[in-house]
């Protein structure tokens, strides 16, 4: 075609612009909308997203909700437990104390009589010595008699010996060594 064609004819350039320009259009719409559809699923997926974090964080708060739960019921009852020890402790303690001064008590009473003892051993010698020592008299058996006045004077000494209110000798028994002591010249 030449130029006069053309240019007698000048619509079909033009048509043929428009439908340039017509399926430019519709290719950009049709990005449009498919970028918008992209982007809405873009966004639903962020939705979904957030949505699965927000329940995935709400079973872990619940969860750990629960543990905190067992734990302090865990520690209620160590602390029961602590306390019931403690109490029993205290308890077993206060026994403990009770007998122990009971048992003093008793070694105290075991010593006294232990003493008492040793006292009345003492005091059943020395009798039994002033009765072998009045035999001795009554038989006039001086040297037997100055011999266990000696071992009870060894023992003993005299003066204890010869007081009516001090062991091992009381009373008549003291008064009756005295006596036989100064009729012998002791």
């Amino acid at each position: 075609m030449s130029e006069e064609t053309k240019k007698q004819n000048p619509e079909p350039d033009k048509a043929e612009d428009d439908v340039t320009i017509y399926e430019e259009a519709v290719s950009i719409d049709r990005s449009r909308q498919k970028s918008r559809k992209v982007f809405v699923f873009y966004i639903i997926g962020l939705f979904c997203v957030a949505l699965a974090l927000i329940l995935l964080s709400y079973v872990m708060q619940a969860h750990a909700n629960q543990q905190l739960e067992d734990l302090g019921a865990q520690l209620t009852e160590q602390t029961d437990a602590a306390a019931g020890a403690k109490a029993k402790a205290d308890q077993m303690q206060a026994t403990i104390d009770a007998m122990q001064k009971q048992l003093d008590e008793s070694q105290k009473e075991s010593d006294t009589l232990n003493q008492t003892i040793d006292e009345q051993k003492k005091s059943i010698d020395a009798l039994n010595q002033l009765w072998q020592l009045e035999r001795a008299w009554q038989e006039d058996d001086s040297a037997a008699a100055v011999t266990i006045i000696k071992q009870m004077d060894k023992a003993y000494t005299r003066a204890v010996l010869t007081d009516q209110t001090k062991e091992p000798l009381i009373g008549e028994a003291a008064a009756e060594y005295a006596e036989i002591c100064t009729d012998l010249g002791m």
